[in-house]
């Protein structure tokens, strides 16, 4: 066997790559990556090369220990390296095991699918993906949008919201209501959008008899942290029943426990979807895990007889190790209630930031989200201040990349009281600094 570097010397090896510096990585990753997104990350100050997490901290190349705010947005709900995670992704490679096949029994995913019917007893199938939020949305649009060609005659169109975000794939960008994700691409046909929070507008698009789906966030996440008002998805879950369409929620960024209930749509008392993705949390950041969980009805409408049940299949969809990741943070979210530890901790950050916005007004506009799903509306300067935050507090935070007044804040269960506090001081100070008070 040739050793590498007799036929690449500079190739790197995985031991290379843990020991790369901040230049190299810095230097390897304009050549070869994404040259000016990176480039943007370092010249506004939130990019850093980073050696080690665990918890809610961060330690970069320089040994500077840091808050982690952001969590990847919301991927890190359980905490950086969750000890109960990793281990079960251990405890499944060390069975020597078949992870994809496409004709194969897939033990760990059925179980997990098993566990979601009980949690979500009224959506009884599961779609595991090996990607993220997007592939789940995808895979969401093609089930409704099947098996409306299959038993609604005439149905051709999806409703989705002004200022939404559902990814960055061509049709997730397209379901999303933000011109700005759609630059460059030719209209994609089918796309209807109404206003967030306005029930009348839905109704409005579905007495034209053509509708498939509703698709929304139970809040808007790249879109501001914008929560609706209480009475708004359940008014459309009645329109949706009255005029024969999919009510679908994406849970990618609110769900998995992050806004205090185990689905953020769980809020709404009684309220039951047709369908609705997930991401982000549920794979606590270990592997990519994303998927859709659905109405029986619905997914067998779609894919429910031979004839069409090999239409949405794909190399890693349903495969062991992405629902070992899914299966174990479902199971640690259950039996140590991140729901109502979030529900609960979150008082402590609420009531810190209400105290600073009364003594700030005119710079903290809005406080915005519910549980660890944190937006403040600090206007023109949000991104200056997340700047100072992370450059001289050491705190990560992220503004909405398309609406930069808008800081967003999300912690992850492991925060202490001592680590809102840190970040509460360090808030003030970054205000006082950026705003001049």
């Amino acid at each position: 066997m040739a050793n590498i570097k007799s036929l690449y010397p500079e190739f790197a090896t995985l031991d290379d790559a843990l020991a790369l510096d901040t230049e190299t990585v810095t230097k390897y990753q304009i050549n070869h990556m994404n040259e000016f997104r990176t480039k943007m990350g370092l010249g506004g100050g939130l990019t850093f090369h980073i050696k080690k997490a665990e918890g809610c901290y961060l330690w970069d190349g320089d040994g500077n220990k840091r808050l982690d705010f952001i969590g990847c947005v919301g991927v890190y709900l359980l905490g950086h390296n969750n000890p109960v995670i990793i281990d079960s992704i251990r405890k499944y490679l060390d069975t020597k095991p078949l992870t994809m096949d496409p004709m194969c029994l897939k033990q760990v995913t059925a179980a997990f699918a098993h566990n979601m019917s009980l949690v979500t007893p009224e959506l009884t199938r599961t779609i595991i993906n090996g990607g993220g939020g997007s592939e789940a949305n995808e895979a969401v649009l093609k089930v409704c949008r099947i098996a409306a060609a299959r038993t609604k005659t005439g149905k051709t169109r999806i409703i989705s919201t002004t200022n939404s975000f559902h990814g960055k794939t061509e049709g997730s960008v397209f379901t999303g209501g933000k011109d700005i994700w759609q630059r460059w691409q030719q209209p994609m046909p089918g796309h209807t959008y109404v206003p967030y929070g306005d029930a009348a507008a839905a109704e409005e698009e579905f007495k034209k008899g053509d509708c498939i789906l509703f698709i929304a966030e139970p809040i808007q996440g790249e879109g501001g942290v914008v929560t609706p008002p209480d009475n708004y998805l359940p008014d459309i879950r009645k329109l949706c029943d009255k005029y024969d369409v999919y009510m679908v929620i994406d849970e990618v960024q609110a769900g998995s426990g992050r806004t205090g209930y185990l689905w953020a749509h769980q809020y709404y008392e009684g309220l039951v979807p047709d369908a609705f993705t997930f991401a982000k949390a549920i794979s606590d950041g270990a592997l990519p895990v994303s998927g859709v969980q659905l109405k029986n009805e619905l997914y067998l409408a779609a894919y429910g007889d031979f004839d069409s049940a090999m239409m949405h299949t794909a190399t890693y969809q349903d495969n062991n190790i992405s629902a070992a990741v899914a299966l174990a943070s479902l199971q640690y979210l259950l039996e140590n209630d991140v729901p109502g530890q979030v529900r609960e901790k979150s008082k402590y950050i609420w009531d810190g930031l209400r105290a600073l916005q009364q003594k700030y007004p005119a710079e903290i506009l809005e406080i915005r989200g519910r549980g660890y799903m944190i937006g403040l509306k600090l206007g023109a300067n949000a991104n200056g201040v997340g700047q100072v935050l992370a450059q001289k507090h050491f705190i990560q935070v992220m503004t909405s990349i398309n609406d930069d007044t808008i800081l967003r804040v999300y912690p992850n269960i492991t925060t202490t009281n001592e680590d809102f506090d840190w970040f509460l001081n360090a808030l003030e100070a970054s205000i006082k600094e950026v705003f001049g008070v």
